[in-house]
């Protein structure tokens, strides 16, 4: 509460501090930054914004600062009824920072829930010059913004604050992010984002040995710098076991799976992050991403139009929308999405590439060669050590037929980092090639782990389930029956986590029993159950008078695109003209 506005950056800072405490208290389900943040400086009702985010608590506050001095009001409130719970105020010294912000979280745990135990942390860091505690608040501030070009600054802030006070882990942790984030994308060099990512690691771990950001971190460094999915879902699940609601976490494993062919657990760990941060920006486009990786092109389409209602200048997701409009022959919709990058001068994306897609899946060779060698040519220019449009020339040479030239690319495009084909194993348009010795070699520089012996090269295939037949049978009726008694496929946010719980699986079990002995993936399976319903449903008179849609949500089914697809898919026909018939 300043009349200074550049004292936003600190009030956001101690906000978000406070929010991670919370996220580490097991027992508390926390909404993440970027949803909680959502509703900043808007005069929302909080029963609306509870509504918003499924929550049944929001917490609000207040800051001043004064010198040293920090007075942080906090309050409880019902979001159901909007009445008050509970107000509390401190008074502290800001060198104390960190002990009154995981007081304030221990304090409102207890406030929730009495039986919630809360670890206390009596080594925390006491901040001796507050200016070092100022820089990194400025750090963090922008980088919530997400903008590559200020990548150095922020690395400037950071390194400010220990340059004043060496043992601010939190800083540590700044540069850990953002040297991972500038090393994947060609920033700063692999090799020299690697050794700097390892130095402060070290740092951090000397502090702390069960800091959850680290194992994040490590299992960040392992994805995208060291290509080590086995070493990067070890530790991500480490993270997740320090913090459980870490949505960060829980999306980065989300890619690990999908990168590991693991496609029904990837989709899972995404919709439990989006559980915990439903406004943020790369959740429902990396399930777009991976709808559109694995050939389902109207749900990519789907997710990433839902994220373009929330963060329209995303500019990744447009490539995967462009690609699967592509292959849905919507070309007249995605030369609409080409024009809009061609005429904003910001895009982070490439006009070319996005041309060269478009007119390879139209069979126009020429026009696509012609925007393949514009697209060399920023590779030249940009001379970046990672050559992404490696991995966009070598996808356009494969719908042209031009094998032997996509293969060249690969093999560039892996010696080169170009970390899209981290993603390879479940990238439809390389299917025909996955027998082929060349690309057989290429890919052994993705360490698989402890899956690489496992996971067939084709994502629909999974590794053959070891149970007795009469085993899974078993599962298999058990499995029916509670979808019969309970209906648990009413719930339209249902995934294969609950599923899992329910039947006492794990994720990976119910999968290859789905897979193996009933021949269906999760989603075919579940809406299987929603469409027998919906038909039973509307031959009951009192359902006439609804509209189709409304009947199928009454079912289970999330959205119209889901129904349409799934019901013509089944049926063979639209649901209009089948009941039209």
């Amino acid at each position: 509460m300043s009349s200074d506005k550049e004292n936003e950056y600190f009030s956001d800072g101690i906000t978000e501090e406070i929010l991670n405490a919370l996220s580490k208290i097991k027992g508390l389900h926390v909404t993440a930054r970027t949803s909680s943040f959502a509703f900043k400086n808007q005069n929302i009702d909080v029963r609306e914004i509870g509504s918003k985010l499924n929550v049944a608590l929001l917490l609000e506050g207040s800051i001043r600062k004064s010198d040293d001095i920090v007075r942080i009001t906090a309050q409880l409130t019902n979001a159901s009824n909007g009445y008050h719970v509970w107000s509390e105020t401190w008074d502290r010294e800001l060198k104390n920072i960190f002990i009154v912000q995981d007081e304030i979280a221990g304090i409102i745990a207890e406030k929730i829930n009495k039986d919630i135990k809360v670890e206390k942390h009596p080594s925390q860091h006491v901040i001796e010059n507050t200016d070092a505690y100022d820089w990194y608040l400025k750090g963090i501030y922008l980088q919530n913004k997400w903008d590559l070009n200020e990548g150095f600054n922020i690395i400037d802030y950071y390194e400010k604050a220990l340059n004043i006070d060496p043992e601010l882990i939190k800083a540590h942790v700044g540069l850990c992010d953002m040297y991972t984030w500038l090393g994947a994308t060609g920033y700063v060099k692999p090799k020299d984002s690697y050794i700097k990512i390892g130095y402060h690691i070290k740092k951090i771990l000397e502090h702390d040995k069960d800091n959850p950001e680290v194992y994040a971190i490590i299992g960040q460094r392992n994805f995208w710098i060291d290509w080590d999915l086995g070493a990067c879902l070890k530790n991500l699940n480490k993270a997740l076991e320090l913090q459980p609601s870490n949505a960060d976490a829980m999306k980065s494993k989300g890619l690990c799976l999908a990168a590991l062919g693991r496609v029904e657990e990837a989709l899972d760990s995404f919709f439990q992050a989006s559980r915990l941060d439903p406004f943020s920006y790369h959740i429902n486009s990396g399930i777009g991403m991976i709808y559109n990786y694995i050939n389902e092109n109207e749900k990519a389409i789907e997710y990433i139009d839902k994220n373009i209602q929330i963060y329209p200048s995303w500019y990744p997701q447009y490539m995967d929308k462009v690609d699967s409009l592509c292959k849905l022959e919507r070309y007249d919709e995605a030369m609409k999405i080409i024009r809009m990058i061609e005429n904003d001068p910001n895009s982070s994306i490439s006009a070319n590439h996005l041309s060269s897609l478009y007119y390879a899946y139209k069979g126009r060779k020429e026009e696509a060669l012609k925007f393949i060698d514009l697209l060399k040519k920023e590779s030249e220019e940009i001379g970046s050590e990672i050559d992404v449009n490696a991995f966009f020339i070598g996808q356009i040479y494969i719908i042209l037929g031009k094998d032997e030239e996509a293969l060249n690319c690969l093999e560039n495009g892996i010696k080169n980092n170009a970390t899209p084909f981290l993603f390879i194993k479940i990238l439809n348009y390389w299917d025909h090639l996955r027998d082929h010795p060349r690309y057989l070699e290429a890919i052994k520089r993705i360490k698989y782990g402890e899956d690489d012996q496992t996971i067939e090269s084709n994502n629909k295939k999974y590794k053959k389930a070891n149970l007795p037949k009469e085993k899974a049978k078993e599962i298999k009726t058990r499995l029916n029956k509670l979808m019969k008694t309970d209906k648990p496929y009413l719930n339209p946010t249902l995934n294969l986590s609950d599923l899992s719980e329910m039947v006492d699986m794990t994720t990976n079990q119910l999968s290859q029993i789905l897979n193996e002995f009933i021949g269906k993936n999760f989603y075919d399976y579940v809406n299987s159950f929603r469409l027998e319903y919906f038909l039973e449903l509307y031959k009951n008179p009192k359902y006439k008078k609804f509209t189709l849609l409304s009947v199928a949500y009454e079912c289970g089914f999330n959205s119209k695109t889901t129904f349409n697809s799934f019901f013509k898919k089944t049926l063979g026909k639209t649901p209009s003209t089948y009941f039209k018939k």
